[in-house]
């Protein structure tokens, strides 16, 4: 879960990912970032080793940590083994998510609580665990890997929807507070669907209108918001409209918006990852 360093960035940084995902590895291919140092955590030793010897490959640094981010004595710890065995991030990027595809009556107790643990309690310990060092050394990033879902949510992903709404919370109050903080900013990326493992099978009625975004573009853009100290990212640039839509329409209008789109059915041919 760890980065190096982007001179472009105008400093010697080293980067962290929660893994698993489809974009976290092209973060070590997507320009300036080519020259990083890169930590991945994640809980399957065998997917981060896949993944790390595929950052080794782009010929970029890299490293990985067994980690459940859920748990928050383990964040701790392996955070503290980043330190000793690599050096400080000064990039931190919260990427792990899990979804369960299923309605709040369908939908065990248990996956419903490991949405929220791995999705949003995992970002409050890992940022707790990296952020005080930046403001130490007044130079550092925090970037959260969100969903366009965190603003408008869709049926059959009620664990998935909420835990994202409360991170972009979370987010956009740690965004404030770092105000103040000299070198320290955060970014906070909203994309539509893209293509990974983790939504396969949801149906999109218009995908020549609204395609599938590709991990690299999303990597890619990622990193032009970070150079920019961009807070907030909505990919793509149309996902604007349909949060200007919502601000404006009655909830009745919304309704046949999102029945017209398919919005209400895209989770029943779900067969993601969960």
């Amino acid at each position: 879960m760890a980065v190096a360093s982007p001179t472009s960035l105008g400093w010697l940084s080293r980067y962290s990912l929660d893994f698993p995902s489809g974009i976290s590895t092209r973060f070590s291919s997507a320009r300036p970032l080519e020259m990083a140092e890169i930590v991945l955590w994640g809980r399957t030793e065998k997917c981060l080793r896949e993944a790390t010897q595929e950052v080794r490959a782009m010929g970029t640094e890299g490293h990985y940590f067994i980690c459940d981010v859920a748990n928050r004595e383990e964040v701790y710890r392996q955070a503290k083994a980043v330190r000793e065995k690599v050096g400080d991030v000064t990039i931190l990027v919260n990427n792990a998510a899990v979804v369960h595809g299923k309605t709040l009556l369908d939908s065990d107790d248990h996956a419903l609580l490991k949405s929220q643990h791995i999705n949003t309690l995992g970002q409050f310990w890992t940022t707790k665990a990296f952020l005080p060092r930046m403001l130490e050394l007044q130079r550092g990033h925090i970037v959260c890997l969100n969903s366009v879902l965190a603003l408008s949510a869709i049926p059959g992903a009620v664990d998935y929807c909420t835990s994202k709404a409360s991170s972009f919370a979370f987010m956009e109050s740690l965004t404030l507070g770092l105000l103040d903080c000299p070198g320290v900013n955060a970014t906070t990326v909203l994309p539509f669907h893209t293509s990974t493992e983790m939504f396969q099978g949801i149906r999109i009625r218009f995908p020549s209108l609204f395609p599938s975004l590709k991990p690299e573009m999303v990597a890619r853009r990622t990193v032009e918001a970070v150079q920019q100290n961009q807070a907030f990212l909505l990919l793509p640039w149309s996902m604007h409209i349909l949060i200007f839509l919502k601000s404006i329409f009655p909830q009745a209008a919304l309704d046949e918006i999102h029945r017209f789109a398919g919005s209400y059915q895209c989770m029943n041919t779900f067969k993601g990852r969960t």
